[in-house]
């Protein structure tokens, strides 16, 4: 006799930090734009602990067993809009180049478009370790850009770090695509 198919409740553990992660990002905005005066060493804070539920919520789910298709969904929904959302509001606050926002969302809607393509014939683009640590890279600009002066040479190598990373992220996923290297097919 089989065991009974385990169900994994929607809302776990894993998934609410996940959720927190986005509760936390109009908080950093606020922080940032709209409190008077801007408190940027405490958003700079806020981005960090909510950038640190990322890697949280993925050690619950595989540790206690709660990997759900509402998270799979939503944990790369989520450091999307962290992330985007940083980006924007230090552009808006003059801390960075709009070019360099622009050039950092149009290479995740591009990446995230390519996952979507090879998603219809059923493969999937898994992070590579240059994509993992063009993330990290970037979280680490945005923390230094919010809470060091924009024009600090810290915050600056860490924006240059993030932005070629990311070029080169994106072109070794679209290299990958394009030679049949990457796409792994669903299990």
């Amino acid at each position: 006799m089989q065991a009974p198919e385990r169900r994994v409740p929607t809302l776990n553990w894993a998934n609410a930090f996940t959720l927190l992660r986005v509760g936390l990002v109009p908080v950093f905005a606020w922080l940032l734009l709209f409190r008077d005066p801007p408190l940027p060493v405490l958003a700079a804070i806020v981005f960090a602990a909510a950038a640190a539920t990322d890697s949280l919520d993925g050690w619950v789910a595989r540790r206690l067993d709660l990997v759900t298709g509402f998270g799979e969904f939503l944990d790369p929904l989520a450091d999307k809009l962290l992330v985007g959302t940083a980006l924007v509001a230090l552009a808006l606050d003059r801390r960075i180049p709009w070019w360099a926002v622009v050039v950092i969302l149009a290479r995740e809607a591009g990446v995230s478009a390519l996952r979507v393509w090879l998603a219809r014939t059923r493969r999937s683009l898994p992070a590579s370790s240059l994509g993992k640590a063009k993330t990290m890279s970037q979280i680490v600009a945005v923390v230094l850009l919010t809470a060091l002066a924009p024009d600090h040479p810290l915050a600056l190598t860490a924006l240059w770090l993030a932005l070629g990373l990311t070029l080169v992220s994106g072109w070794q996923y679209v290299a990958g695509v394009r030679s049949g290297r990457a796409g792994v097919p669903w299990t």
